[in-house]
């Protein structure tokens, strides 16, 4: 008998929970939209910046910024947010601007939606913008036809995610409903361009010696990939030699919270900041617990990774990576990424398209010899230097200048749309 009622008095709150987010939605939905109608009056541009996962933003903020650069044209910037305050990374981030991403399809007017994954369906009326997170889809081959149909601009990165892009659209007869427009990797801009400190001040400020070699290791989060099969030990066996620098940066997903529902799925249930931080005793090694790698990338001799997209990052600045086999992540890929994907693992392994870059790395096949692929690396500076400044060549339009270039574009965009 209490436990019905306690049952029955659960359910009444839930019921009062729900009604009392309904009516909070339907008074954020009104806020905006009075917000947005009013920006339209005034010539200012309303601009919806998706931040569902708070670790992408740093592929949306450089374009933000050179938005607030742009004379003569003034934009109000609003964050569609999966938690509270996810969008608090960006410059112009205000509070009273954030709403739930779950309200997107109530918004009304002319506004510009952007977005750096491709899963939101964004406000029905709004320009809307497809930023993708990585240099040219890895581990996968193509997302479904509803997810393209959630954008009229796909920007491609390089010639290669181009010619992938630009067939897949072709084969979902979606080239006229589809705008593909070469922008380049916003985030990479600062590599490029010299707005990152000098390699001194980093290594000053993660305490690593300067003049030593500095290996970068980092992981993507899959079952059967590095990180969990061996990752430990492959940490313990570089830093057997104290002549190189050890720094470890790990997807952000495999940091995740143990309160998140989806913990086990992308760590297996492992606290890595726990694992990994064993190793804070070694002077030669760093673990960073940060979301962006680009200073990481600046000051690497050498990277370590399996899959991982960050090594296109590392490429192109003409840097050789080590990529580890990992016949385990075979099952992880026929059923994680099925859906995405009509090539086998075999030959996912040796396509330019999706394999991170692995074919002009060089590959670890046991990573107990891992030194040996250093040093051999360190001793021979031209490996597969060629192919690798080939194959660089393919992935990036608008070195430098990406972030600029989106943003002149976009603002070209929404006034050929709606003035």
């Amino acid at each position: 008998m209490f436990a019905k009622i306690k049952n029955k008095i659960k359910k009444i709150r839930k019921t009062i929970q729900d009604y009392i987010i309904k009516l909070n939605n339907i008074s954020h939905i009104k806020r905006i939209n009075n917000k947005i109608k009013s920006n339209n009056k005034n010539n200012i541009i309303p601009v919806i910046i998706d931040c569902e996962v708070i670790t992408l933003n740093q592929y949306l903020e450089p374009v933000v910024e050179e938005l607030l650069k742009l004379k003569n044209y003034k934009f109000n910037f609003y964050f569609g947010e999966s938690k509270k305050r996810n969008g608090i990374s960006y410059c112009c981030y205000k509070r009273k601007n954030a709403f739930s991403n779950k309200l997107y399809q109530y918004l009304k007017g002319d506004m510009v939606f952007l977005s750096p994954h491709i899963y939101p369906k964004g406000p029905p009326n709004a320009l809307k913008i497809f930023f993708d997170h990585s240099m040219c889809n890895t581990k996968y081959s193509f997302h479904p036809k509803e997810y393209y149909n959630n954008y009229n601009i796909y920007c491609v990165t390089g010639k290669l995610n181009k010619e992938k892009v630009i067939k897949r659209i072709n084969e979902l007869d979606l080239n006229n409903k589809i705008k593909v427009t070469d922008i380049g990797f916003p985030k990479t801009d600062k590599l490029f361009n010299g707005n990152l400190p000098c390699k001194i001040k980093v290594f000053s400020k993660i305490n690593l010696e300067a003049d030593k070699k500095t290996i970068l290791y980092a992981p993507s989060w899959e079952k059967g990939l590095s990180l969990r099969e061996y990752g430990i030990d492959l940490i313990k066996s570089i830093l057997d030699n104290k002549e190189l620098n050890l720094i470890v940066k790990l997807h952000p997903v495999s940091l995740i919270s143990k309160n998140d529902d989806n913990y086990n799925f992308y760590t297996g249930g492992l606290d890595w900041l726990e694992n990994i931080s064993k190793f804070k005793h070694h002077s030669n090694f760093v673990f960073i617990n940060d979301m962006k790698i680009d200073e990481y990338l600046y000051i690497s001799d050498i990277m370590i990774t399996d899959l991982s997209s960050a090594a296109l990052e590392f490429l192109v600045l003409d840097k050789p990576v080590i990529y580890l086999d990992c016949p385990a992540f075979e099952e992880t890929y026929n059923t994680l990424y099925s859906l995405y994907s009509n090539i086998s693992y075999s030959e996912l392994l040796n396509d330019p398209d999706s394999n991170a870059g692995r074919h002009v790395g060089l590959i670890n096949h046991d990573y107990r010899t891992i030194l040996n692929d250093i040093e051999y690396l360190i001793s021979n500076p031209a490996y597969k230097k060629n192919e690798r400044k080939e194959y660089s060549d393919l992935l990036l339009f608008n070195k430098g200048i990406a972030s600029k270039t989106a943003a002149e574009m976009i603002l070209e965009n929404y006034r050929e749309l709606y003035e």
